[in-house]
């Protein structure tokens, strides 16, 4: 164990501080003792952010009812949950039997705090993928959640029966998702570029049809809602581009 020991009780911004000197460190020395000093040190700190991450409400399955909550840092985008290369995660096993796939997109309020990663929040208007819910089993929930001053939305997908013959959605904020069994238990992990026109940001059709539901902005007992009557996730202004953040400078596309 290095001198800052595992990082248990330190505070978020002492461990992203921390943690980001000596990523530099180590880029600086690179394979050297002091340098594999700083990696091994870091990489304590990543496993305390890790254990430290809240579970957050993000949806609720429309099938069962069960609620889903997900290990998430919700405080900002400088936490290494959002480093897209080498995000900082809490594998979450098992998850509920009928969960999928979850994606997600964010409206960023500027100026975005700097982090030395690539961040890829997703775009900046919440979307579906009409691969995944033409399947007649399966179906989606979009739910707002708010990451410090930033707007997100999470659409989780969840169905009866899990398809095998389609790639999923890349994790939110990530580049690759986990695969579970019928079970919900995990097995492996895959990964996919969808192009952008492979999203659909036009909600209205598949609220409309059932396909979608939605649980109101800050109801903390994530109530599923059905139809577009009173939807606050229709017509949200935005680019409907990709978003990428590195050193504070936003790159969409």
């Amino acid at each position: 164990m290095g001198e800052n020991g595992a990082g248990q009780g330190r505070d978020r911004r002492a461990l992203l501080d921390e943690g980001n000197r000596l990523r530099e460190k180590y880029r600086g020395d690179g394979y050297t003792a002091a340098g594999k000093e700083a990696l091994y040190q870091l990489y304590e700190l990543q496993d305390a952010y890790r254990a430290q991450l809240p579970e957050v409400s993000v949806s609720r399955c429309p099938f069962t009812g069960v609620e889903v909550r997900w290990p998430l840092d919700d405080v900002d985008l400088d936490g290494w949950f959002w480093d897209w290369d080498k995000p900082a995660r809490r594998l979450v096993n098992p998850v509920p039997r009928t969960w999928l796939a979850m994606g997600g997109a964010v409206r960023l309020a500027e100026p975005v705090t700097a982090a030395p990663f690539m961040c890829k929040p997703g775009p900046d208007a919440p979307y579906v993928i009409p691969q995944l819910l033409e399947v007649p089993e399966v179906r989606a929930v979009v739910a707002e959640v708010p990451i410090g001053r930033h707007t997100g939305w999470a659409t989780t997908y969840f169905a009866t029966i899990r398809p095998t013959d389609i790639p999923l959605e890349n994790t939110w904020g990530s580049q690759k998702y986990d695969v579970y069994d019928t079970g919900g238990q995990w097995r492996a992990w895959s990964e996919h570029r969808r192009l952008l026109r492979e999203y659909d940001f036009e909600l209205r059709p598949w609220l409309e049809s059932g396909k979608l539901l939605w649980i109101a902005p800050g109801d903390s007992g994530v109530t599923l809602r059905e139809g577009v009557a009173e939807c606050p996730y229709l017509d949200i202004d935005g680019e409907r581009r990709r978003q990428r953040i590195h050193n504070g400078e936003i790159n969409r596309f």
